[in-house]
């Protein structure tokens, strides 16, 4: 079920990062809630029926993949939208392909635009 207006989850340590997709998504139109730190994120995230969650890979205490890999494993998030954003591809290569390929998710390298988030955004959660 879609929220009025939707919710879109940012979990992401680089404070001013986090500000600025915040910033963007509020822009457009979504409640935000925040995490800069993949412990509290792990607990709280798959229990907010987020529209969209915006996940970086390299966070304290537990990594986006495992965030991600935990939202998979619950009904309630097993098909939100996820963008990883990152700066380490590397990183983002312990995906396995059938990850990758699963519906829902789309992998992003850092640096992304202001404009390329807001697009993504609205294009995902308001598509029918």
């Amino acid at each position: 079920m879609r929220n009025n207006p939707p919710l879109a989850v940012i979990v992401e340590d680089d404070i001013f990062l986090a500000d600025i997709y915040s910033d963007t998504l509020k822009g457009a139109g979504f409640n935000i809630q925040l995490f800069h730190d993949g412990e509290i994120a792990m607990q709280e995230v798959k229990n907010l029926n987020a529209d969209l969650i915006i996940l970086d890979l390299n966070l304290p205490h537990y990594s986006g993949i495992e965030i991600f890999r935990d939202l998979r494993a619950h009904a309630a998030t097993l098909e939100t939208w996820v963008l990883i954003i990152t700066a380490n591809p590397a990183q983002a290569a312990e995906l396995t392909k059938s990850e990758v390929d699963t519906q829902n998710l789309l992998v992003l390298s850092k640096p992304i635009s202001v404009d390329q988030i807001d697009q993504l955004a609205q294009r995902l959660v308001f598509r029918k």
